[in-house]
């Protein structure tokens, strides 16, 4: 049964505007993205006097998190969609207009209609593991940049030691945040089972353990391993229309290219090293089937295999695994 009562709300750095539906009516108004407009939005929203609200914002960031905290704290159903199904909503409502005033009423049509799964915010140790590993991939991008700079036939040597000098502090950096991750999982009884288990799986090492912990939603959140693989973009997007237009089928990447990131590089070795996987491989290969095609299945096959051991409490077991 559709919510009778849905509030939208369209977030930005400084101000967010929030649209109730109520009665066939908009009620339209904006607040300060701080901690004294989020219970401005609550005193306001009471006046209503509304039963039960559905709360629908778009997933921006730091941004949207602390007004969704605010308000699951004070008791409210809160959803936080992705952006692109908004957009993707919009466009089939033909909806040309875009301000914040209508951001925030399209958002909450979607929420009226499709009724978005419930949201709840991510335990203090997920959050702090999430900084942290998000605090590493920049500094490891920006290693790599100042390496590729180093590689000019002509440059001056002040300038390279000034590079070389930096490139040492980051290197520090990274081994200082990634103890730091690992002290987040091991003074967490829940994180550390899951990190022991995901990497009990030959080929998955700490680096794609932590993304898989930092970055992806609980497993609670998911009905079944399709929609965990979904999340990543790892599932297959087919074009056919009649008998006459097929075109290529590929991955759909509408989900976490970290993750996929993280994910591709322990797939390459799960493949060519763990034996648990080498029937699924051959398998896969007798059939003709390209090298990338066989990558993407194997990258699927982990998640499957990622969902059902993160959502049983239970370490890999390959007949449960690779039964037929």
């Amino acid at each position: 049964m559709q919510n009778v009562h849905v509030i939208g709300i369209d977030i930005s750095k400084k101000t967010f505007d929030a649209c109730v539906m109520l009665n066939g009516k908009n009620k339209k108004n904006s607040f300060d993205n701080n901690s004294m407009g989020c219970e401005e939005l609550i005193s306001w929203i009471k006046e209503f006097g509304l039963t039960d609200p559905h709360i629908c914002m778009e997933s921006t960031g730091s941004y949207s998190e602390a007004v969704a905290d605010c308000l699951y704290n004070s008791g409210y159903k809160v959803s936080v969609i992705n952006p692109l199904q908004v957009k993707s909503f919009r466009l089939s409502k033909m909806i040309r207009q875009k301000t914040d005033k209508s951001d925030c009423e399209v958002i909450a049509m979607f929420c009226l209609q499709n009724c978005p799964v419930l949201w709840s915010p991510k335990p203090r140790e997920n959050k702090e593991l999430y900084e942290v590993n998000a605090r590493i991939d920049i500094l490891k991008m920006e290693l790599n940049r100042l390496t590729n700079s180093l590689e000019k036939e002509i440059i001056n040597k002040i300038v390279a030691n000034s590079i070389n000098e930096e490139m040492q502090f980051i290197k520090d950096m990274i081994r200082k945040l990634e103890q730091e991750a690992l002290n987040i999982i091991t003074n967490s009884q829940k994180l550390k089972r899951q990190y022991d288990i995901l990497r009990e799986i030959k080929g998955i090492g700490t680096k794609t353990a932590m993304t898989i912990l930092a970055d992806m939603p609980d497993v609670s959140r998911f009905k079944n391993a399709k929609q965990y693989a979904a999340f990543v973009g790892v599932t297959p997007s087919h074009f056919q229309s009649g008998t006459s237009v097929k075109g290529k089928s590929h991955i759909s990447r509408l989900g976490s290219r970290k993750v996929r990131k993280a994910l591709y590089m322990s797939t390459i070795v799960v493949k060519n090293h763990n034996n648990a996987f080498q029937a699924f491989v051959n398998r896969l290969i007798n059939k003709g089937k390209p090298s990338k095609v066989i990558i993407v299945a194997n990258m699927r096959k982990l998640l499957h295999i990622f969902f059902g051991i993160l959502k049983s409490n239970k370490s890999f077991n390959q007949n449960l695994a690779f039964h037929s």
